[in-house]
């Protein structure tokens, strides 16, 4: 069982993350960062609006507004900051993203993981 971290803001496991597989459409910019209800309903306040994304490999921090689905209000995306981080970090159908949250507060560790190359052969 994991530990559990105990904030102001929430509670869930000190490893709380999740994972994205970038799809043909992600890759050409065309969605939004849908946040899972876990990390919405445990980690983020109804009053935040604003979340910072720490890719961690450049050490580079992307800001976005956090959008709120009108038809649930834990159904909590971003659709700027995620857009440039997709189109800045050049991220390719296959490549792994893995979201970190760490200490319950609106600020993501994010790592990429980058397809393999396959040198043609198929999948």
């Amino acid at each position: 069982m994991d530990s559990l971290v105990s904030c102001s803001r929430c509670v869930f496991p000190i490893s709380f993350r999740w994972e994205v597989n970038v799809t043909t459409s992600i890759a050409r910019g065309r969605n939004v960062l849908n946040f899972p209800r876990d990390y919405s309903r445990n980690c983020l306040l109804r009053s935040d609006n604003t979340i910072y994304m720490l890719e961690m490999s450049s050490g580079r921090v992307y800001k976005s507004a956090i959008l709120t689905s009108s038809k649930n209000d834990e159904d909590r995306f971003i659709y700027s900051g995620w857009k440039r981080f997709v189109k800045e970090n050049r991220l390719s159908y296959k490549d792994k993203v893995i979201f970190y949250a760490r200490n319950g507060d609106n600020r993501l560790e994010v790592q990429i993981i980058r397809r393999p190359i396959s040198f043609g052969i198929p999948d």
